[in-house]
C-alpha cells in the first residue's frame, strides 16, 4: 500500500513533486516519517472545485531523493510522478491509499 504523504503541489516541476524540505515527510495526520528511495508513495493536498466543494489534489508515484537543481533549493525528497499525472478527487479517507 503506498503511503499517503501532504504535500503542496505549487512544488510541481513536470513530472517531479518536491515532496520536503526535511528528512522526513508529513502525513495526513500531521506524522512525520522517513522515506527512503524507492517507496511508494500518494501525495495529497486540500483543494475545492469550481463550486467550491471539498475536494483534494492527488499524485502517485515512487520517493526519490531531489535532483540537484531542486536540492539547491532546499527540497530533500521528491515524488516521481507515474503516468496517471496529478488529479482530483473527492477528500479521501485517513484508510484510503489513493
Amino acid at each position: 500500500m503506498p503511503l499517503r504523504l501532504t504535500t503542496d503541489f505549487n512544488g510541481l516541476f513536470g513530472d517531479t513533486l518536491c515532496l520536503s524540505h526535511e528528512e522526513t515527510c508529513h502525513t495526513p495526520e500531521g506524522e512525520h516519517v522517513v522515506v527512503t528511495e524507492g517507496m511508494s508513495a500518494v501525495a495529497l493536498e486540500p483543494d475545492s472545485d469550481e463550486h467550491g466543494n471539498p475536494m483534494e489534489l492527488f499524485a502517485t508515484g515512487i520517493i526519490e531523493r531531489a535532483p540537484e537543481e531542486l536540492a539547491c533549493l532546499g527540497s530533500r525528497w521528491v515524488l516521481r510522478i507515474d503516468a496517471d499525472g496529478v488529479r482530483h478527487r473527492p477528500p479521501s479517507r485517513p484508510d484510503s491509499s489513493g
